[in-house]
């Protein structure tokens, strides 16, 4: 008898469409205003921590109450203080110990580290180069690959929560696509925005190659 289990991840090659473990759903939320945001200014060191605002507090609590309903199996943050500031209302809503991984955090700016954003963007051309140390988006990627893998591995047909940036979620949204990880794709996300997307198994494509090996 041939499997009956559904198709869950098509490349887009369309040679390669696999019958892969069931979903997992994954509730991106960009931390809430932080005293970086205030000042305009490029922060990826996790040693130079920046925590929310009073104003970025009311949106932690906004988006936990936002979420109450929601069945989340894990809170995964990155070493950014403000990320774990964002997740604590809702894990102190939901009873769970907030996780955290490096692999979500910002771009490592290198010697930028502290410049004006847009400052950084012209330098590094929206992080397509390597400018004083500065990380790349193909670097960026890569690790992003690695922590969806382990996603896979840890939460089949489970939701969870991460809280990263913005630019950590967009691309955690196109790899989770099987799609290049790019910043200019996708619209501009306010802080303490929500949304969801879906994961499937695997994330890459054998047929065509490009998604595998970033």
């Amino acid at each position: 008898m041939k499997s009956s289990k559904p198709i869950y991840w098509n490349c887009a090659c369309g040679k390669t469409k696999v019958k892969g473990r069931q979903k997992i759903t994954i509730i991106a939320m960009r931390h809430a205003e932080s005293q970086h945001n205030v000042l305009g200014v490029v922060n990826g060191d996790p040693k130079k921590q920046f925590h929310i605002t009073e104003k970025g507090i009311l949106q932690a609590k906004a988006l936990a109450k936002k979420l109450r309903n929601k069945e989340v199996t894990a809170i995964i943050t990155s070493q950014m203080r403000r990320t774990q500031d964002t997740a604590a209302p809702l894990a102190k809503l939901k009873k769970i110990k907030v996780q955290v991984d490096k692999r979500l955090n910002d771009i490592h700016a290198g010697r930028l580290e502290g410049i004006g954003i847009l400052q950084f963007r012209k330098l590094t051309g929206n992080i397509h180069k390597s400018v004083r140390g500065s990380e790349t988006g193909k670097h960026v990627a890569s690790r992003l690959k690695s922590f969806l893998k382990d996603v896979i591995k840890y939460y089949s047909g489970k939701t969870i929560a991460v809280v990263s940036s913005e630019i950590i979620l967009h691309s955690l949204k196109q790899i989770a696509a099987g799609e290049f990880s790019d910043e200019n794709v996708g619209r501009h996300l306010k802080n303490a925005t929500v949304y969801e997307f879906h994961l499937h198994s695997p994330i890459c494509c054998k047929s065509c190659g490009d998604y595998c090996e970033i």
